[in-house]
């Protein structure tokens, strides 16, 4: 798109930048028929409602420039820095924000991290934002738990940016890696967001993963629960649950959630939620969902319905066997790759499965990224 981003060309992360928005929109509609269409019938892609500033998670990086710290973006293809001063899929907020740290940066004497040399304590910045409540968080990540400076810049920072609701710092002390660390302190705040996504409530955590265009995912979201077509009496099994986005908006729908997530803290997360919501008939286990879905068949439970939310990388094989031993009627497929959503319902399709129907969404605009919800039917359920 003209002028969509003066820094596009050497960013490398808007990808398709240079089409129109139309022309995009057929660029990826046209990929999930490519791996899915001779699977099922694939409908119109849905567009983003915004396609700028559309993040409410973004990551800056900074560097010095003689005497000045300046912002900058952290280049997909190279993994090295490039001074900028805004990134058009990020909001006004924070751009606001980034810049304003730069300056208190500067102010302070505070160092970035130089990854070759292994001088510097200021990794990076993540800035996260509550779109439903306005709520914002900056995540300050340093290579040690000595901040410089760290009473006067709080004091300073909140001068700057009365509209931050908390502010956490966190240790990264691999050489490696810039973002977010195990480690945590809040400077201010709760050290918490709270969002509102589909009716119901979520605290979001530093490190929590949540969808990143608050809007399309509302979208994305009720046309997997329509698929789903829960009365309120189904047992539902949500796999790959995060801090429970899915499972939770699915529970007052269902009779019971069984949800299941590797990650503990996601899960630790997932139960404060639904504790917020008062959702009482969702059961949440830290566990691969493999291991989970065995142990659901061990114990006898039936599976009515089932939604599936993997990384990229798809579902392991042996997932999809316990899985389809399960036996859900319906099991609603959400996807970031096409590519390895067509590998996973080729195997379902072999274990008794049928894909129905394919919705794309433009979960992130101007990049190669789609997402894609696919039905899948038990070829007997109810013979």
């Amino acid at each position: 798109m003209k002028n969509f981003c003066i820094y596009a060309k050497k960013c490398h992360s808007c990808q398709l930048s240079n089409l129109s928005y139309a022309e995009q929109l057929r660029h990826k509609e046209n990929i999930c028929r490519k791996f899915l269409g001779r699977l099922c019938r694939v409908e119109a892609i849905t567009p983003s409602p915004k396609t700028e500033g559309y993040r409410n998670k973004a990551q800056f990086v900074y560097q010095r420039e003689g005497k000045r710290v300046i912002s900058g973006i952290y280049k997909s293809v190279t993994h090295s820095v490039m001074a900028a001063d805004r990134c058009a899929i990020c909001s006004d907020t924070a751009n606001a924000l980034t810049a304003a740290l730069a300056k208190l940066f500067q102010s302070f004497k505070i160092i970035p991290y130089d990854p070759y040399t292994g001088k510097g304590w200021l990794k990076s910045v993540v800035i996260r934002e509550a779109v439903a409540t306005g709520e914002t968080m900056v995540v300050i990540n340093g290579a040690d738990r000595v901040f410089p400076g760290k009473r006067s810049f709080i004091t300073a920072l909140q001068k700057a940016c009365p509209y931050l609701t908390t502010a956490v710092t966190t240790v990264n002390r691999d050489a490696g890696k810039l973002f977010t660390g195990k480690q945590s302190e809040v400077l201010f705040g709760k050290g918490f967001l709270t969002d509102t996504l589909c009716g119901e409530r979520f605290l979001l955590s530093p490190s929590s993963f949540y969808q990143i265009n608050h809007d399309q995912t509302e979208q994305l979201y009720q046309k997997a629960f329509d698929l789903a077509g829960l009365s309120g009496s189904e047992t539902v099994l949500d796999a790959y649950c995060g801090i429970g986005t899915i499972g939770i908006v699915a529970a007052r729908k269902a009779r019971l959630v069984h949800a299941v997530e590797l990650n503990p803290a996601a899960v630790a997360d997932a139960k404060r939620n639904a504790a917020l919501n008062g959702i009482e008939n969702i059961r949440f286990t830290a566990a691969d969902s493999r291991d989970y879905a065995k142990a659901l068949l061990q114990s006898g439970t039936h599976i009515d319905a089932a939604f599936i939310d993997p990384p990229r990388a798809g579902c392991t094989a042996s997932f999809l066997n316990a899985l389809a031993r399960l036996g859900p009627d319906r099991i609603v497929y959400i996807s970031c790759n096409p590519e390895t959503q067509a590998r996973d319902i080729r195997i379902l399709g072999r274990l008794g499965y049928h894909a129905e129907i394919c919705y794309p969404f433009d979960m992130f605009p101007h990049t190669n990224h789609t997402e894609s919800v696919v039905l899948l039917s038990r070829e007997n359920a109810g013979r």
